[in-house]
């Protein structure tokens, strides 16, 4: 076999047993797939948001900043976490307290309007401006 063949093979074979996986271990709710079930401990669920905010992206550009600008960039890291940090903080009980997973699906719920959850979705984009 030549190596256009193997690459074939080992790619058909790779995203077969990944579809394999995922019909094996599906959920059948929608807090299944958000938030497991709530099956995951608190203190490990805090450590997987911290790592999804934290990205490589972010750690690179937030340590090249205060390489960059030396001490006076260190604000910019303390308001990144910071506003991230409060923002969880006075986001995550209501959401909780909705039943709802998403900003989206929250401020549609609590508005009962689906014009409302349009507007959260896009909303963050038009303020940048």
């Amino acid at each position: 076999m030549n190596e256009t063949a193997w690459t074939y093979l080992l790619v058909t074979a790779t995203f077969s047993i990944y579809i394999g996986i995922a019909i094996y271990t599906r959920v059948a709710s929608t807090k299944g797939f958000y938030v497991a079930g709530q099956g995951v401990p608190a203190i490990l669920n805090g450590m997987a948001t911290g790592a999804d905010w934290m990205s490589a992206a972010s750690f690179i550009s937030m340590a090249g900043l205060i390489s960059f600008m030396g001490y006076q960039g260190s604000m910019y890291l303390i308001g990144w976490t910071g506003g991230y940090v409060l923002l969880a903080m006075l986001l995550a009980p209501y959401l909780r307290k909705f039943g709802q997973f998403t900003v989206p699906d929250f401020v549609g719920d609590r508005y009962y309007s689906n014009s409302a959850r349009v507007v959260a979705v896009a909303g963050p984009f038009h303020l940048r401006e």
